[in-house]
């Protein structure tokens, strides 16, 4: 792969796409990922089955189900 054009920043950056469900937000970061040349981490695949399931069943998470989610969020960015 050749080199990036764009300049690296001095420390690491995330940019965070939020929104409702189905407003482009996967479109819009897969799309800023390719433009910045930087990975792009699709929020929804770090959740746990049992979070996936519980969401499917119409039932909010709680704090305690988001934790693990966000740790794991965190050591992939």
């Amino acid at each position: 792969m050749p080199p990036s054009p764009h300049p690296v920043p001095a420390s690491p950056i995330a940019v965070i796409v939020m929104g409702v469900s189905g407003c482009g937000k996967s479109t819009l970061g897969a799309l800023l990922a390719q433009a910045l040349d930087a990975p792009f981490l699709e929020g929804d695949a770090f959740h746990s089955d049992e979070a996936v399931a519980k969401m499917r069943a119409g039932h909010a998470l709680t704090d305690d189900d988001r934790w693990p989610w966000l740790d794991r969020l965190g050591a992939a960015a």
